[in-house]
């Protein structure tokens, strides 16, 4: 699969490169792969790029991670008790459905200029998926998995760990590969609100400064790594995460 995605993005840079010099686009309009790459390839020299890259990166893997953890914490917990997941559903869906765009300001004078304001709102976005996926693999796995766990006698505990988890990892990890999109958007939008470090703060610089090669630069490493992140997820699932067929 990432062969294919590395073919498609070989065909995509060609057909960039075709167009840009057929039509004659102005670089600073549109400029041409070469240029970003360029471009991209001096911010490495002369502005820490690395730098920014690792910390948009700390700020998702820590957000994603906090995000995911209380997911899974909570889905737990609601698919064990619908009363607590009907008394506690509503302020979450309020908090998921608010405009990102509205609340990383709030979060930025709450927390500061820092990292912490991004790992915040990059958790709030990843939580909703992953418990929706935790408490849809717990409440509706396999029920024949569920009898056999009655016929064993198993107690709450093995009955978790060896019957609904391992029922309950595909749905887990499929809301976990919706987070990972989500969590990136996150991202970039604390560091275009609020940041002087980072891939967003970047691509705020290079579109105040007119710099179309560095806004196209930023964009498509953030994309990088949302898919980096993407496939990882993926990978896991196809993994560790197979149907199981009951004996």
């Amino acid at each position: 699969m990432i062969l294919r995605g590395l073919a498609g993005l070989f065909v995509t840079f060609v057909v960039w490169t075709a167009v840009v010099s057929l039509l004659d686009i102005p670089a600073f309009l549109l400029p041409g792969p070469v240029e970003v790459y360029n471009r991209v390839a001096f911010l490495f020299e002369s502005a820490k790029l690395a730098r920014h890259i690792w910390v948009t990166l700390s700020e998702i893997v820590a957000g994603f991670g906090i995000g995911a953890g209380v997911g899974i914490l909570a889905g737990v917990v609601f698919a064990r008790f619908p009363r607590i997941e009907r008394f506690a559903t509503p302020p979450i869906l309020i908090l998921q459905t608010a405009p990102k765009i509205a609340i990383a300001p709030l979060l930025l004078l709450w927390l500061g200029i820092g990292p912490a304001p991004k790992i915040v709102l990059i958790a709030i976005v990843t939580l909703f998926p992953v418990m929706a996926g935790t408490v849809s693999g717990l409440r509706y796995g396999e029920g024949s998995f569920r009898d056999l766990a009655t016929v064993l006698q198993l107690n709450p505990w093995q009955r978790f760990i060896h019957i609904e988890l391992p029922s309950a990892l595909p749905s887990i990890l499929a809301g976990m590969a919706v987070a990972t999109t989500l969590a990136m958007t996150a991202a970039v939008i604390g560091e275009l609100i609020g940041a002087n470090e980072g891939l967003g703060y970047l691509l705020s610089s290079g579109q105040e400064n007119g710099d179309t090669a560095v806004v196209i630069g930023m964009v498509i490493l953030l994309s990088v790594i949302g898919w980096f992140f993407y496939e990882l997820v993926e990978l896991i699932r196809r993994r560790y995460a197979a149907p199981i067929e009951p004996r």
